[in-house]
């Protein structure tokens, strides 16, 4: 009796113990919610302009549908909420396009969303860094444009015996693209407000078929809080700039050469693997301290064209016949050492046609050692990624007179 007695009080003492510390553990973490967004101001060392911090937290609500840009997506249409939480940083001007750019926000953010609960599609996670360019300031007021790539992982994929019909994605891990024009408002030192228009898109860049991709057109409502006070006083935290914005400096022209070696796993449409080899030029006219303009050429050689030709009854020819040069109008945006590059172009010739005579490039190239980079590219044809691509390349400067750029 006694000895039952005692497990008892035991069982009841540890049940009591175990509600004590759930509790305890939910009351510290609202604790600390509070603490994160509301900090009181006794602390004076964080306070003090050389101690503040611009470390920034956001929580996002999403809303929006699947965008069907092929008529074999549309039996997936559906409206369904996303979820975002960020950890940014405001930017104060440490790198000189920080100053450029007006002082963007920097960061990376967490998304979910369950792709309405469609059994076929799953859910989709996403970890994405971002940069947020401010295009207008006023006041508290801010609108600006945001730029996240990074990686996704959708719970579902393509399988030809288990989840035959999605024909939208045929990989776990794909890239997760997110554009969004935002405005936010700031409440007081420490609340800010935003909401937005983006667009999110998932493709693993034919790694793997089936491949049309997921894109999603979404819009937000968030509210992001500072930790501690923002540093207003720019000349505090980094050396001012030695240099002023506007300065006069030689005409040129850049030429851009490079290579790039893309893989396509098409065994579920083509029974097997095939590599691609792309070769291009670009002549760019630097136009400011952030942006150039100019053209280019391509040359590329996919080895599955031969066997879609072979399939569709049309001899291949030789390997000059498949190759598909093509011209282009290109853009360069600067941020420091690494250029975001786009490409809008037009095939010149090449038996394989299927998928029209336009083309598109987006590529990232990052300055590694004097006139040599590195780049990844990512051909698309009309929103459906084709293949994305790695290399290296060289890259050397003509001058030809004088011009004063901001």
């Amino acid at each position: 009796m006694f000895h039952n007695f005692a497990d008892e009080a035991n069982i009841k003492m540890t049940k009591y113990s175990s509600r004590n510390i759930s509790g305890l553990y939910h009351r510290m973490i609202i604790l600390l919610l509070i603490v994160l967004c509301f900090p009181a101001r006794p602390f004076a060392q964080f306070e003090h302009k050389l101690f503040t911090s611009n470390l920034i937290l956001e929580a996002k609500a999403d809303y929006g549908f699947l965008y069907a840009q092929h008529l074999e997506l549309e039996i997936f249409n559906a409206h369904f909420p996303a979820f975002e939480f960020s950890i940014q940083q405001q930017t104060y001007g440490r790198q000189k396009w920080e100053r450029a750019y007006n002082y963007p926000i920097t960061g990376m953010t967490f998304l979910y969303t369950p792709l309405g609960n469609n059994p076929i599609l799953g859910s989709a996670f996403a970890l994405m860094p971002f940069i947020n360019f401010p295009l207008y300031r006023h006041k508290n007021f801010t609108f600006g444009f945001r730029f996240s790539l990074g990686v996704g992982y959708l719970t579902k994929k393509f399988d030809r015996l288990n989840n035959y019909k999605d024909i939208a994605i045929g990989s776990h891990i794909n890239a997760a693209i997110n554009l969004m024009f935002e405005a936010r408002y700031r409440l007081n030192e420490y609340l800010t407000i935003t909401g937005g228009i983006s667009f999110q898109h998932f493709s693993n860049g034919s790694l793997k078929t089936p491949n049309y991709g997921l894109n999603a057109p979404l819009v937000s409502l968030g509210l992001a809080c500072r930790p501690v006070r923002d540093n207003k006083d720019i000349s505090d935290r980094y050396i001012a700039p030695t240099e002023p914005f506007s300065t006069t400096i030689r005409k040129s022209m850049e030429f851009d050469i490079g290579g790039a070696l893309g893989y396509k796993n098409m065994t579920s449409q083509l029974g097997s693997n095939f590599m691609v080899y792309h070769f291009f030029e670009n002549t760019f006219f630097p136009v400011s301290r952030k942006s150039k303009f100019g053209f280019g050429l391509d040359l590329s050689y996919d080895e599955s064209h031969k066997k879609i030709l072979e399939l569709n009854g049309t001899p291949a020819g030789s390997p000059v016949q498949i190759m598909r040069p093509g011209i282009n109008a290109a853009y360069e945006l600067m941020l420091g050492k690494l250029g975001f590059i786009m490409n809008l172009g037009y095939y010149l010739s090449g038996k394989e046609q299927s998928n029209g005579p336009l083309y598109e490039k987006i590529c990232f190239q990052y300055v590694f050692a004097k006139n040599f980079f590195a780049h990844v590219l990512l051909k698309v044809h009309f929103g459906r990624a084709d293949y994305i691509g790695w290399g290296v390349g060289y890259t050397f400067d003509v001058f030809y007179g004088k011009k004063t750029i901001k």
